[in-house]
């Protein structure tokens, strides 16, 4: 028998074992919209796999009278760790506006 952590479910079915991987936040980043290209410096975490979660601080629609809202694109490149997003070119520099929020990053 494995040592280690397990867990079954009420039927006696294992669902969960030490050796599975279990996503985890590594970290967040507030995205104020100023800068439209960026990155955060290489993290060894990411090499493993990882993933984004953008959470906008208004959802389309909220407010916006004219004009579009342009979200982030992101990236992980995982032979460097290097997480990077861009947003699209504004197609109306007086109108158009890049979304800001907190993007939470982690690992899988």
């Amino acid at each position: 028998m494995p040592v280690g952590l397990q867990a079954w479910d009420e039927n006696g079915n294992l669902i969960f074992d030490g050796t599975y991987r279990v996503m985890r936040i590594v970290n967040s980043v507030y995205l104020d919209g100023s800068v439209p290209n960026g990155s955060l410096p290489p993290n060894d975490i990411l090499k493993q796999g990882g993933w984004v979660s953008f959470q906008p601080d208004n959802t389309c629609g909220d407010g916006y009278l004219s004009g579009g809202v342009i979200t982030p694109r992101f990236s992980i490149d995982q032979n460097t760790g290097i997480l990077s997003w861009s947003y699209a070119a504004k197609n109306s520099a007086q109108y158009d506006i890049y979304q800001k929020g907190t993007l939470f990053y982690g690992a899988s």
